[in-house]
């Protein structure tokens, strides 16, 4: 070979490796954040069937709790483009919305022909991404949908024996329960340390959301209320005669649950109920699909499924309340990818992708959701279908985090003793109220704090006990 010839062959190959190189570059990641776990790596299985190869999802997956909010938080501070999309609590909209983080989903329905407020239930839209609360502002998609949920040992409640003994000394027919005041009644007739057996499990760590979470959906379905929202009074409502009916009870419900489990988080509840150590345990839908899997659950033939009692409050009303879980999609409003992002979102959530990550997650789709198919892919789809009206949400306010902290920590002393739960709730009033004025909320003061708030926000009391079904 001459030089020359030499020469062209090498600027040839150059040329290719630029254009090698060039490819590889030229290919859009579009990185996202969440907590690893199931559904997670359903969006990443699902992802690689995307048209458009050109195209990755690169997941930026952290462990749940405060490490994913962190995570999402230090990236939004710096106003930094680390990740393009992610999926944060329900609550944090607020956060990130209220700091001008996040992306307008209002622009996308706009833009788009085919993502519009219409594949989406209104309620869901609402819980997962409007900011401020009732404004029609979007700021994120109703990607993975969770409730807090119940479950039970289905041998346990329908041993005769068990049956004839609980009618004995209660009176009543031993059955899920549709009221905390049944609950508590079968959980003390199931406590039996010599047996290994415990009547009730729930969370109750001082990690992240473990606490509230769980005592919120006692307070609620009593009556109590974590603030007024028009008002921005939280003394005489987070302290409320209700709400210390229903954290109280919250807390003694640990008297049936194993030593140490006041500081359990959802790993805990889960691996307690998995090895026959629980009757029944509150615990979020999302885990479902492990629970009723026999490879990870030996007493998954034996499980049950439902929704979270209610409670009589001392107004003598019945009420069903309980915390919403799951994650809306948002945006980083920062990432330098927002056209290539819209068009997998497309994609992504329409019926033929969602029905795919239904299989195993709570899609936000309409059409998904309602369909008979769905709810009938296992023993708990259609009672999840039934939660979402029963569902309630801490604060939508930007300063979420931080009041968010400050009632783990007094939920946290009153589940240890530190403090009484009269104590611990006025605690916490008093710190919500200054963080709120600090903040430039103006607190208008009643002139009658109601002794059971719900009667004041959103009156769901009814007359009489209306029961669920169980699977």
């Amino acid at each position: 070979m001459g030089i020359r010839s030499h020469l062209a062959a090498t600027t040839m190959l150059a040329s290719s490796v630029l254009m090698m190189t060039g490819a590889a570059k030229a290919e859009t990641e579009l990185t996202f954040v969440w907590h690893a776990g199931t559904c997670a790596d359903a969006i990443v299985d699902i992802a690689k069937d995307y048209p458009d190869k050109s195209v990755k999802i690169v997941p930026a997956l952290v462990p749940y709790g405060p490490e994913w909010h962190g995570k999402i938080a230090a990236e939004f501070a710096i106003q930094g483009d680390g990740f393009d999309f992610a999926m944060w609590d329900s609550q944090s909209t607020a956060e990130f919305a209220g700091g001008g983080h996040a992306h307008s989903v209002n622009d996308i329905f706009s833009s788009s022909d085919i993502l519009n407020k219409d594949l989406f239930k209104p309620a869901s839209l609402a819980r997962y991404g409007e900011y401020p609360d009732g404004s029609g502002k979007f700021w994120g998609l109703p990607v993975n949908q969770d409730a807090y949920g119940f479950m039970y040992r289905k041998d346990l409640f329908e041993d005769p024996e068990e049956k004839a003994a609980f009618k004995a000394k209660y009176g009543k027919e031993l059955a899920p329960p549709q009221t905390y005041q049944d609950a508590r009644d079968i959980a003390e007739f199931f406590t039996r340390p010599d047996e290994g057996l415990y009547g009730w499990g729930q969370m109750g760590g001082r990690d992240y959301d473990f606490a509230t979470t769980a005592s919120n959906s006692f307070m609620w379905s009593f009556g109590g209320e974590l603030y007024n929202p028009e008002t921005y009074e939280v003394k005489g409502y987070l302290d409320s005669p209700a709400s210390i009916d229903g954290v109280q009870f919250y807390v003694d419900m640990f008297d049936y649950g194993p030593k140490g489990s006041g500081n359990w988080g959802w790993d805990e509840v889960n691996a307690a109920f998995q090895q026959g150590k629980l009757a029944m345990a509150m615990q979020w839908y999302y885990f479902n699909g492990s629970n009723s899997d026999p490879s990870v659950n030996k007493f998954a033939d034996k499980t049950g499924f439902g929704n979270l009692p209610g409670a009589i409050g001392r107004d003598g009303k019945f009420r069903r309340q309980f915390s919403v879980g799951g994650q809306g999609m948002g945006i980083n409003t920062y990432s330098k990818k927002i056209d290539e992002l819209t068009k997998f979102m497309e994609w992504y959530f329409q019926p033929a992708q969602q029905k795919r990550y239904a299989a195993v997650c709570q899609t936000g789709l309409k059409e998904v959701l309602e369909s008979p198919e769905w709810q009938g892919l296992n023993s708990y789809n259609k009672q999840f279908a039934q939660a979402l009206q029963y569902t309630n949400d801490y604060w939508h306010l930007p300063e979420y985090a931080i009041l968010l902290d400050q009632l783990q920590e007094e939920i946290s002393n009153a589940v240890s003793g530190k403090k009484t739960v009269k104590q611990a709730l006025q605690d916490a009033a008093q710190k919500h109220e200054r963080t709120l004025m600090a903040a430039g909320y103006e607190i208008k003061r009643s002139d009658n704090s109601p002794e059971v708030p719900d009667q004041m926000i959103d009156p769901v009391g009814m007359d009489k006990v209306v029961p669920l079904a169980f699977d």
